[in-house]
């Protein structure tokens, strides 16, 4: 099979909203060699289930993988479940319950790496996050963060106003395991949010002389069967959309298409409902969906060429019923059906 260029995979519409180049990635994984090149996207989760939005992440970092394979380069292509962030979030009483939902999401890429030949590494933050290595590593971060009021101010605006009091009595410990955990990756990849987190690891890397963790961001994710009311109302959701890897985010775990809980008829009956327009610039949450859905087509179907279906719909090849009728049929054909 001839895989898809890492120029062709990084300038797909749609999909990738800020890349490195391709020269840039193939530069890292010069320097790094004979080691792999190191391929992240981490995430917590709710109990609401698993997200078709986190699987735009875990097919994105294969197809990387791929294409720098295909040039000769060793990858360590990984998805991090980080369980024990998620719990630093929850109550004490629903922290078993939260370390239970972690194993859930571990076996559900494990079962994307199954169905679609992902070949990811998975682990979780609790396999390292007591090791005494990461601790001290942990610490030492901390301390630089401390020791300057500016990395400090960054640091707070990782958290939301309304947690401020609360993380900075807890000491911040959610952003820095966050931090310390990605501060030796070669490339990550996330949603748009993340860049608070991505650009504390490069400060701190930069003023040590290291290389510092290339981002990638790919496009936000949208709630599924709201109308243009929606996106008028909350105008701040255009930017950075909701939680793609969290099914209630926002309180709209009703308007995600969750796998193993959402049915083809619900599925069809949000995609009918949603708000739809051919303005590149506005939200378009059924395009999204049939991007995913395209991703998982073609892995299935050994097929490794660019996703054009952004290109076809702005260009009106495809009509916004079209669209509809398309990627309800194909969420069930390509993904629903599979687990």
């Amino acid at each position: 099979m001839n895989l898809m260029k890492l120029e062709a995979l990084l300038s797909q519409r749609g999909l990738v909203l800020q890349s490195p180049s391709a020269e840039e990635i193939r530069r890292r994984a010069r320097e790094v060699a004979p080691a792999s090149v190191k391929l992240f996207y981490g995430e917590t989760y709710d109990g609401a289930g698993n997200t078709v939005d986190s699987m735009k992440y875990y097919f994105f970092v294969a197809s990387l993988g791929d294409a720098l394979r295909q040039e000769g380069f060793a990858v360590d292509p990984a998805i991090l479940v980080a369980d024990t962030a998620a719990c630093r979030n929850v109550s004490k009483d629903l922290e078993a319950r939260y370390m239970l939902l972690g194993s859930d999401r571990v076996r559900f890429v494990e079962a994307v790496n199954s169905i679609y030949g992902t070949g990811l590494r998975v682990y979780r933050m609790s396999d390292y996050i007591n090791d005494a290595a990461f601790v001290a590593e942990r610490e030492r971060v901390i301390g630089i963060c401390y020791a300057d009021e500016g990395l400090l101010g960054r640091v707070e605006k990782t958290v939301p106003g309304s947690k401020l009091e609360e993380e900075r009595a807890k000491g911040f410990m959610y952003s820095f395991d966050e931090i310390t955990t990605i501060l030796d990756l070669d490339v990550k990849v996330g949603p748009p949010r993340e860049d608070l987190y991505d650009n504390i690891a490069r400060e701190i890397a930069q003023r040590e002389g290291k290389k510092g963790l290339m981002s990638l961001f790919l496009t936000p994710t949208f709630p599924q069967g709201m109308n243009w009311g929606y996106f008028f109302a909350h105008e701040g959701i255009e930017d950075h959309g909701i939680t793609a890897y969290k099914g209630a985010s926002k309180g709209l775990q009703d308007h995600r298409v969750l796998v193993g809980r959402s049915t083809p008829e619900q599925v069809r009956g949000l995609i009918q409902d949603s708000f739809i327009s051919t303005d590149p610039t506005l939200p378009n949450s059924v395009l999204d969906l049939g991007i995913v859905c395209e991703m998982a087509r073609k892995r299935l179907e050994g097929e490794d060429t660019p996703i054009t279906l952004a290109d076809e719909f702005h260009a009106g090849r495809i009509k916004p019923d079209e669209l509809k009728e398309r990627v309800g049929r194909d969420v069930e054909a390509h993904i629903l059906s599979r687990f």
